[in-house]
């Protein structure tokens, strides 16, 4: 992602592709921290991959979508001096465009009864959209970038205190739960309600709340220094 270095000494790799000339001003992401930034992102990366690997159906997919996120702001993190990986913003932009319409259309299928609903997707199409404006070569827009602050400082809280398990509840299906006899001894079928949740029974809150705050603070950063 290289190039041209943003003020203060913040990693190159961090904004040049991201098209924004710092101005004057404090140096809100030293080496150090884009050092220990990318390296937090290489973590949650790491831990959605092994819950990717202890899951399956639409959870692993909502898994893939968090990796790809977080290998995305680990390289938007990672300093010039320890970024190899030099990759037009483009085609990121391309990349995490396409994953945000997937989980965009997701929720909207399951909003339309097509589908069991969950509004994780949403929350997914909306981290993704911010990463796409954060890959963005063009100025940034004060109102948008502090609504995308505001909305991932919530979004952060809501990990925080485990209320996602609140919206983490999908349409209930229907599942055959066996049979049982009535008291006038017809065989009657019993039907079990479960719903379609993609956390399951796992503790994501301490990755997801790293991740929603190391992209909001990215976003402060790179508005206050453009």
């Amino acid at each position: 992602m290289g190039g041209m270095p943003m003020g203060g000494g913040a990693g190159a790799g961090s904004h040049a592709a991201l098209g924004h000339a710092a101005a004057a001003g404090p140096n809100l992401l030293p080496e150090w921290l884009l050092l220990a930034g990318a390296v937090m992102f290489l973590l949650i990366a790491g831990a959605h991959l092994g819950h990717l690997a202890m899951t399956s159906g639409e959870r692993r997919a909502w898994h893939v979508l968090h990796v790809l996120m977080a290998i995305g702001m680990a390289l938007m993190y990672a300093p010039a001096t320890v970024n190899p990986f030099v990759i037009d913003p483009g085609v990121w932009q391309l990349l995490l465009a396409c994953a945000g319409a997937v989980a965009a259309v997701r929720w909207l299928a399951g909003a339309g009864g097509i589908a069991p609903g969950n509004l994780l997707w949403l929350l997914a199409a909306i981290d993704l959209g911010a990463m796409v404006y954060m890959w963005s070569p063009d100025t940034f827009m004060p109102a948008l970038t502090w609504t995308l602050v505001a909305y991932l400082v919530l979004e952060g809280a809501l990990w925080v205190a485990s209320a996602y398990r609140l919206l983490d509840v999908g349409t209930p299906l229907i599942r055959w739960g066996g049979l049982a006899s009535s008291a006038d001894g017809a065989v009657l079928v019993v039907a079990g309600a479960e719903t379609d949740s993609l956390v399951g029974g796992l503790d994501i809150s301490v990755s997801m709340t790293a991740m929603a705050t190391g992209m909001a603070y990215m976003l402060v950063a790179m508005q206050l220094m453009s």
